[in-house]
Parts: structure tokens; C-alpha cells; sequence
């Protein structure tokens, strides 16, 4: 090793070094990943030849396999994401002219469109030392890559509105939540969402909110001999998924219980999707049977914590830029302004929290609009009140001119009946109205 090496080294070979004395009997780094990895290939085909007489391996033979296909999958995971991040540091994607996606997929054909797309986003952000926590619960085997790379999307929502300081600790507190072995998906997915819903802005919730309320759509899908009928729903309001989840999970829905079944004697056999479909059929008959101009149930009874000021935000004063939305008992995002909506109609068990997110006062479950004034609503409106809405007021809703979260009066002078399409709007829209003895005029703008 005292001599300068030439040119000529690059012209050789490990082993010509290896025999000259210039290098210790051992392969490069190189050849070592190369090579280990084909072995590994070699190995993994010899164990699919072998596992066609699978019939033959005994039931303990048959678990420890499937424990080590468990383990090699977690090994071969690992290695592809260290050369992923490496190979992109390097730049070798743009040296080849592709992208980084493109040039991976042409190198691992066989990997699943979403797990390319994974891996391509934790290769990404290990360019950046920030995101060393994920990168680290990955290849430690803590974390699996779809996890990292759904942590990382959640990161990537709230990183404009935090410091660089508080996005590293925002990065170090996910991470260490997604190697949590106590934490399930759902934990890790209620712990994202809480972050979201403290940092990013009502405007972002409410940019979200308008793109998911174009994909609304219902459609059949039935078989073409007609055997099968199917309605395919696509929501598109935060509120109406909830509205509909919660008769999905209500005790509609429930199994009949050990004290039913003894006293009728008769056993329920129906599936769990028979029972949501037997649910969701309720409440539709009883809101299609409801008399006098009112529904016969409450839409929906949605626990919703939301403190105060996001409540009473005005996006036009503040320019959208007071954090928050409003949040379920199950941690799922309700945007705010689906929250002020569902104010409305919706039975509601208000919670007004404090500076730190603790329950200062926790009111009963109220409707705002008694039975007889939407009976009296039905009898003066007819109908939505939106000048040539034919929607009669069976179908409507009372909307609140001046909000109650702003000290508007719960009293006929501060109601109008509007359909569900133009109480969304009107509330989008920031629309007012004067009621008078002639009836109700919107202030258009």
C-alpha cells in the first residue's frame, strides 16, 4: 500500500488485486450487495421449487415458513428502500434521463403501483436529514414503508404552516408513533389527523372540503341481466359520511342480542352488511314516511369537538388562516364549515374546548329548531326559499341567517327554509337575508 495506484487499478479486477497482495482477501462492498443478493435470488427460487410439496410439510413446518417468508420479504423491503434512497442521492435517475418513479419501476417491474409509489416518496425525503426519523423506523424493521410514506404525506400537508423547529419535532413525534408496536394503523391515522387538524389552516380543510364535494355522485352498477341491482354513493361532504356512518353503526345495525334471542326464541343470521343495509332502509322509510312538513328522526347525532373561534370564523375576515376543523369522537376530520352546516338540522351534543384542547363545558343533546317551528317554517316558506326552487319544505332544511356560534336568535325572524343544494351554497356563498311579512329576500352577491 506504499505505492500510488495508477490508472491501471481501474482496468482490473478484485481478484487480480487480491492476488498481487494490494488488497485483503475479502470482496468489495460492491460485490458483496450484488452478491448476497443473488444468492439470496437463488435461495428464494430453490424455496418455490421446494414449496410445491407443500402438501407434504407438517403443521409446524408450515408455520415456521411462513415466519421466514416473513422475515426474508421485511429483509428484501429494507434492502430496496437503502438503494432506492441511494440511488437518488446519486442522481442516476436524472443522469439516465428518467424520473426517479420511472427508473425504478424499470428496475422492479414486479413491485405494485402503491408500494412504487411508496418507496419512491421515502427515497425522496431521505435527501433531507429532517426526515432521518422515518427513514430509520424503516430500515430498523419498526416501521413498514406503507406507514412511513402515509406519515409523510400527513407531513407534507403541514409543513408550510410550521417552523423548521416544530416540523422536526412534528417528524420526531410521528415517527416514534409509527414504531410503536402498541399502535395499530387506526392509532397511527388518529394521531396524523389530530396533527393536521391543529396545523393546518381552515382554508386548506376548506380547499379539501370543495374538491371532494365535485366527486359526489350516485350511479347504478347492476349486472346486465338485472339479477343484481346495485346504487353506488360517492360522498361528498365530511358531514354526510358521518351522517351515513352513523346509522351504518348505530344500534340499527347491531346483532341481535343474547336477551333478544331468548325472549323471541328466533336467531339473527343476518350478515353484517344485511344488517347496515337493514339500517340504512330504516331511516330512509321513516324519513320518506314523515307527515306535517318535518322529518320523523334527526339526520344525524354527531359528537363534534371544534373549538370556538374556528367555529365562528368568518374565512372572508380572516382569510382563512385560523387553524383547526372539527374532529369526531373516532378522530375523523369533519371540515368546519360541514360542521356549521350540520349546526343546522343535525341533533348535536356541543363540547366548547379550551386553549389546550380540554372540555371546558359539555352541553346536552338539543336541536336548535323545536318541531313547532318547523311546522311553522313549512307553513310560511312552502319550500326552499331560494328565488325558483321547486323543493317543497318536506325536503328542506332551516338555516340560520345569523349563525348561532355569532349570537344568532333561534326564533322564526332568524330561520329560512333552504334544500340541501342551496344551504350548502348559501353557506359558501356567506349569504344573508331579510325575512319580512312577504317572505324571504337573499342578499345575492
Amino acid at each position: 500500500m506504499r505505492e500510488s495506484w495508477g490508472g491501471e487499478v481501474l482496468r482490473t479486477s478484485a481478484g487480480a488485486l487480491v492476488g498481487e497482495g494490494r488488497l485483503p482477501a475479502a470482496r468489495l462492498p460492491g460485490e458483496r450487495v450484488v452478491g448476497c443478493l443473488r444468492e439470496a435470488g437463488r435461495e428464494a427460487t430453490l424455496a418455490d421449487l421446494a414449496a410445491q410439496d407443500v402438501a407434504l410439510v407438517q403443521d409446524v413446518e408450515l408455520d415456521a415458513a411462513l415466519g421466514a417468508v416473513s422475515v426474508v420479504a421485511g429483509a428484501v423491503e429494507r434492502a430496496r428502500v437503502r438503494l432506492a434512497v441511494e440511488a437518488a442521492g446519486r442522481g442516476l435517475p436524472t443522469a439516465a434521463g428518467m424520473t426517479l418513479t420511472d427508473w425504478l419501476r424499470a428496475r422492479c417491474p414486479e413491485v405494485p403501483r402503491g408500494v412504487l409509489h411508496d418507496l419512491v416518496r421515502l427515497a425522496r425525503a431521505g435527501q433531507e436529514g429532517v426526515h432521518a426519523p422515518l427513514l430509520e423506523g424503516v430500515l430498523s424493521g419498526g416501521m413498514p414503508l406503507a406507514r412511513a410514506a402515509s406519515l409523510h404525506r400527513a407531513l407534507a400537508r403541514i409543513r408550510g404552516a410550521l417552523s423548521p423547529q416544530d416540523y422536526e419535532q412534528a417528524v420526531g413525534l410521528l415517527a416514534d408513533a409509527g414504531c410503536n408496536p402498541v399502535f395499530e394503523e387506526g392509532d397511527v391515522a388518529r394521531v396524523s389527523g389530530r396533527l393536521l387538524a391543529a396545523c393546518l389552516p381552515e382554508k386548506e380543510h376548506e380547499e379539501r372540503r370543495r374538491a371532494q364535494h365535485q366527486l359526489r355522485d350516485v350511479h347504478e352498477s347492476s349486472l346486465a341481466d338485472g339479477s343484481v341491482q346495485r346504487i353506488i354513493m360517492t360522498f361528498g361532504q365530511d358531514g354526510d359520511y358521518q351522517a351515513v356512518r352513523a346509522i351504518l353503526r348505530s344500534p340499527l345495525a347491531a346483532p341481535a342480542t343474547a336477551e333478544e334471542v331468548e325472549a323471541t326464541g328466533q336467531q339473527d343470521t343476518r350478515t353484517p352488511g344485511q344488517r347496515r343495509y337493514d339500517a340504512l332502509m330504516t331511516v330512509l322509510r321513516r324519513g320518506v314516511a314523515g307527515t306535517r312538513g318535518e322529518p320523523t328522526t334527526p339526520k344525524a347525532t354527531v359528537v363534534v369537538t371544534m373549538d370556538l373561534d374556528t367555529l365562528r370564523a368568518d374565512l372572508a375576515d380572516t382569510g382563512g388562516l385560523v387553524p383547526g376543523c372539527g374532529a369526531t369522537l373516532e378522530g375523523d376530520l369533519v371540515a368546519a364549515e360541514s360542521v356549521r352546516r350540520l349546526a343546522c338540522e343535525a341533533d348535536l351534543v356541543p363540547m366548547v374546548l379550551g386553549s389546550e384542547g380540554e372540555v371546558l363545558d359539555q352541553g346536552r343533546r338539543k336541536r336548535l329548531v323545536t318541531p313547532g317551528q318547523r311546522l311553522r317554517l313549512a307553513v310560511r316558506d312552502r319550500g326552499c326559499t331560494i328565488p325558483g326552487c321547486t323543493v317543497p319544505a318536506t325536503w328542506c332544511e332551516a338555516h340560520h341567517i345569523v349563525p348561532w356560534a355569532r349570537g344568532g336568535r333561534s326564533d322564526l325572524s332568524n330561520y329560512a327554509l333552504l334544500c340541501p343544494r342551496h344551504h350548502t351554497w348559501v353557506h359558501d356563498k356567506g349569504l344573508t337575508a331579510t325575512i319580512t311579512a312577504h317572505g324571504t329576500t337573499w342578499h345575492l352577491r
